[in-house]
């Protein structure tokens, strides 16, 4: 990745072309390397112009959340200061932050274009073709464990309104870390959480977001849950991925900044701003029961309190199945 970021630099030297030549030397590498890295970078999203006898031009930047680009434009103080992994594709985020968090690398950020082995919620595959925002964000909390459970709520606010500066499409939260557009899912989150006793030992957070997908390629069996949709086919057209992952890791540490000063109920009152469930008609299963009720609130604790024909119900795991 060093060595792709200087060959942009400098590409991004030259007003017009640069010969293969004058790059091999620039860049202290062969003549087959140079193409190698033209087209290495064709596939992180820059638009390169070739002409015979003349060389190179970089003709665009980039819209994927390459580290280097994603660098230069992020404004944080600590959310991935502690290091950026990119990769064309992995397994999973998630799994490539952990093992950094068990190394000790935190405040690290992960990002793939493509998931082979994406998870979501109990332990669900979650779909992750070209196109979308896979990433996994490593932090160490300075809350006790019990505040951490917090974390998918900080998360799910930044993405809802990361999507909504970004996009302006009216992007809502639905329990528990759902985040809608027109009342179908774009996007997740997942937690892995290393504690003892009071103290966390490192946080993972991982997110997806339906950006640029193929909703087509999403095609699963999805019973006892929402439809899913993506930005682009929300929108009729693509958005820029690299905006809106800067936006979105800079909004995770705006709000867990306000976790660490004003506690769970702040974070709790963010959500519930942004959720439109609440009065709404909900199935709730979990396991081999289901149930219906009405959404009454969100608790404190993060729990969801739903108004049933046997009264209130505080559900804090299962599927929920929100009647738009």
């Amino acid at each position: 990745m060093d060595r792709l970021q200087e060959f942009v630099a400098l590409l991004e030297e030259s007003s017009g072309y640069m010969s293969g030549q004058l790059l091999a030397q620039k860049a202290g590498i062969s003549r087959s390397a140079v193409w190698k890295h033209v087209r290495k970078l064709r596939q992180c999203g820059y638009k390169i112009e070739s002409l015979h006898g003349q060389g190179y031009r970089l003709a665009g930047t980039t819209e994927y959340p390459v580290p280097w680009e994603l660098a230069k434009l992020l404004n944080t103080s600590f959310v991935g200061r502690g290091g950026m992994v990119y990769r064309e594709s992995a397994e999973s985020t998630q799994s490539i932050a952990i093992a950094l968090a068990e190394k000790g690398k935190l405040d690290a950020v992960v990002i793939a274009e493509q998931q082979s082995g994406g998870r979501g919620r109990m332990k669900r595959k979650w779909l992750s073709p070209r196109g979308g925002i896979w990433l996994s964000v490593v932090l160490k909390p300075a809350v006790p464990t019990v505040t951490s459970t917090m974390l998918p709520f900080v998360a799910a606010i930044a993405v809802c309104d990361a999507i909504r500066e970004a996009t302006s499409l009216a992007a809502t939260l639905k329990w528990p870390n759902d985040v809608m557009v027109a009342g179908k899912k774009t996007a997740g989150i997942l937690l892995d959480l290393s504690a003892e006793a009071e103290t966390v030992n490192y946080a993972v957070i991982g997110i997806g977001i339906n950006a640029n997908v193929d909703v087509s390629k999403l095609k699963m069996n999805r019973e006892g849950r929402p439809a899913v949709t993506s930005l682009k086919d929300e929108l009729g057209h693509g958005i820029n991925r690299l905006h809106l992952t800067r936006l979105l890791l800079e909004k995770i540490e705006l709000f867990y900044l306000a976790l660490e000063k004003k506690g769970p109920a702040a974070i709790i009152a963010e959500w519930r701003k942004r959720s439109d469930m609440m009065g709404k008609k909900v199935s709730v299963m979990q396991q081999e029961s289901r149930y219906e009720g009405i959404v009454a609130d969100v608790n404190d604790d993060g729990s969801l309190r739903v108004r049933t024909a046997r009264g209130d119900m505080d559900v804090t795991s299962g599927d929920v199945l929100v009647s738009y």
